[in-house]
């Protein structure tokens, strides 16, 4: 479609659109402020049959050539409509103002080249604007400030100062050049501009969103990078509408000298908690609905942050805003409006109560003076809502808020997946913890998470550290030039933030549920027992043990009858990661699909019911898995599993015996179409 860079340009095209159908009828006074004069011939000076309809009048004036073309280019029965009873007042664009819209215009260079619907419909509303319906409104019958209704449903407003001007939704007034040109069916008021509406604007020239405003700005750049790195561009972009207390770069400046030298740029909100506080300041500055600064009274106003309040304060002949210091800002730039709401420039960050809570205890000779807790930093975060609730739960997060110190490793709400994988069906969110070994079984888990002393990423060393659960130490190791911590399911677990510092120690995040030994042990029965340490005495099944784990579930009851079970290497589930998009490793199966994807999987390489050892297979011989679609065997001097994809397993260390069952290692995962088909879509 064509593109329209500038107002005025569509302006011009309109003014033209509006002339032609304004023209169809003549003024019986033959007043005009052209050189153009605009008379008809009545035969019959008493008759009023005898003069033309506006759009034949239009038809006979050379200036509204344009306007006749309009109206046939929308080719929205408006030729029919003007030749129709009425009455009706046209106010007709000349043809120079629809050729000085057209000079404006990208792409368009007559009103042929309004060619789609879209543009179509764009043009006839345009052209219904200039239309009264319902009465003919001579210029003696016109009062300064008068509304007129049009035909498109917005209003013009007559403006008379010498001449009769209109006023359409522009800042420019559309001058009358010749008045009262009578048509049988109404009046025609020529007039050398392009009247617009409100809707039509809106859609040539939408209106930026606030925070496009923002970016627009030079003054507010700080501002849209704090917006940008809390992540809240698209919550203010949103319908709303909003107005905004935009802090210029200056009051943001300040805002860093008063966090004090750790506080240079946002580059320096690196934790969640520090992001939580940027946010929340952010969000007191957005007040819901359009506040203009005609709208703006005394009193409080509710902000986007919950149960905060700004204050609009009288003072002189405008307002400032209050907040909860002892500073008020001061309005610099008003009335920014937007598609989405209104921004007003103030000269000072507003401060909400919890944070000046915070500013207020802080004691530079004591770093951790008036700094939260772990147990008010978990509470404060919604990142962290599921494990304050699995806290609460617990009892633990009494103790986190207590003296310590503590080191925390705090896993986020989306890594919760795993626990619930491997507590099994029966808990699968924390309501089903109900009962008190279920709840002593999760204060292991939370307990596993938490170091008796402060341990910073600068005092991260390979080794093994206490827990608050006595008997199971957690693992740290290194790789690739960064430390991680390693649990009893054997999986890299890799630390996110580091170093969210609380008045009581140290909280880091990490992106999986840390599971300890003990904990494996309570869960897992004699015979899911046995198979685990055959796993461990086993070369090269260490990925095959810690994948096991993750989805035991799946093999609760099946694992206490006869079985026969195909080991993938470790090898072979490097090979299959290579080919998923997304998947580097076990632990990033971490969402509850991946986690019954990964199910799915190894319950294919299961067969319940049968001991086949490789005496018992042979060739073609169809096998049922657990996870309900079939494998078959190949014999060719080895025994070879065949799954849905065209590449065979080979067995490459068969019968091995355990429990009821026996267990054959091979070089690769076996894939049912279930999965491929998953993986595929």
């Amino acid at each position: 479609m064509k593109t329209i860079p500038h107002l005025g340009k569509f302006l011009v095209l309109l003014i033209f659109s509006l002339f032609i159908v304004s023209c169809g009828k003549s003024d019986d006074n033959g007043d005009s402020g052209t050189d153009d004069d605009v008379s008809t011939t009545d035969d019959d000076p008493n008759g009023e049959n005898s003069l033309p309809n506006i759009i034949e009048l239009a038809e006979t004036v050379d200036m509204l050539s344009s306007l006749l073309d309009a109206v046939d280019a929308a080719d929205a029965g408006l030729e029919e409509a003007l030749s129709g009873d009425g009455p009706f007042t046209v106010f007709a664009p000349t043809n120079d103002a629809f050729n000085d819209l057209l000079d404006q215009l990208e792409d368009f260079e007559s009103l042929g080249d309004f060619d789609d619907d879209t543009e179509k419909e764009l043009l006839a509303e345009i052209l219904k604007y200039h239309v009264v319906s319902g009465a003919a409104e001579f210029s003696t019958d016109l009062s300064d400030g008068d509304i007129l209704e049009t035909l498109q449903t917005e209003t013009l407003t007559v403006n008379i100062d010498g001449s009769v001007f209109i006023q359409d939704k522009t800042e420019d007034l559309a001058e009358v050049v010749s008045a009262d040109n009578d048509a049988s069916n109404g009046v025609v008021h020529i007039i050398n501009k392009i009247l617009l509406p409100q809707a039509v604007l809106d859609a040539l020239f939408p209106k930026p969103s606030i925070v496009e405003l923002v970016v627009e700005m030079e003054e507010l750049s700080l501002l849209e990078e704090a917006v940008l790195k809390a992540e809240l561009d698209d919550d203010l972009s949103a319908e709303g509408p909003f107005t905004l207390f935009a802090p210029t770069n200056t009051a943001i400046e300040e805002l860093f000298e008063l966090l004090g030298d750790s506080f240079n740029s946002f580059d320096d909100f690196d934790n969640i908690v520090e992001l939580e506080i940027l946010k929340q300041i952010l969000e007191y500055h957005v007040v819901p609905g359009n506040i203009t600064s005609a709208d703006l009274a005394p009193g409080t106003q509710a902000t986007l942050l919950s149960d905060e309040s700004i204050e609009i304060i009288a003072s002189g002949d405008t307002f400032v805003i209050g907040d909860a210091s002892d500073v008020d800002a001061n309005l610099l730039n008003i009335d920014n409006l937007g598609s989405n709401g209104v921004v007003h420039i103030i000269d000072k960050i507003l401060i909400p109560q919890e944070v000046q809570d915070f500013l207020d205890t802080l004691n530079p000779d004591d770093p951790t003076s008036g700094i939260p807790t772990i147990r008010e930093l978990v509470e404060s975060s919604e990142e962290f809502s599921f494990l304050k609730e699995a806290l609460e739960l617990t009892g633990l997060l009494e103790t986190l808020g207590e003296e310590g110190p503590y080191t925390v490793f705090a896993p986020t709400n989306d890594t919760i997946n795993l626990l619930f994988g491997l507590l099994g069906e029966s808990l699968s969110s924390l309501e089903d913890f109900d009962l008190d070994f279920e709840i002593d079984l999760l204060r292991q888990v939370l307990s596993y998470h938490v170091l008796p002393e402060v341990v910073a990423s600068s005092d991260l060393a390979v080794g093994n550290v206490n827990t608050l659960l006595p008997e199971d130490q957690l693992g740290i190791g290194f790789e690739d030039g960064d430390f991680f911590l390693q649990d009893a399911i054997g999986l890299n677990v890799d630390i996110l933030i580091t170093d969210i510092p609380a008045g009581n120690g140290v909280i880091h995040t990490i992106d999986r549920i840390l599971v300890p030994q003990s904990v494996i042990d309570t869960l897992v029965s004699e015979a899911e027992s046995t198979l685990l340490a055959l796993l461990e005495e086993l070369d090269d099944l260490d990925l095959c043990l810690s994948a096991f784990i993750m989805v035991r579930d799946e093999f609760e009851d099946a694992i206490h009858e006869e079985f026969t079970f195909f080991l993938p290497t470790n090898q072979a589930f490097l090979e299959l990661f290579d080919e998923l998009d997304e998947i580097d490793s076990l632990a990033d199966f971490d969402t509850e699909e991946e986690l019954r994807l990964l199910g799915e999987i190894l319950a294919y390489h299961f067969i319940e019911g049968n001991k086949a050892t490789s005496s018992d297979l042979f060739d073609q011989q169809e096998l049922l898995t657990l996870q309900g679609e079939t494998l078959n065997i190949n014999i060719d001097n080895n025994v070879y599993i065949l799954d849905k994809t065209e590449v065979p397993s080979k067995v490459t260390s068969p019968d091995t015996e355990i429990l009821n069952g026996v267990v054959h290692i091979i070089d690769k995962v076996l894939l049912p179409q279930e999965v491929l088909e998953q993986l595929s879509s």
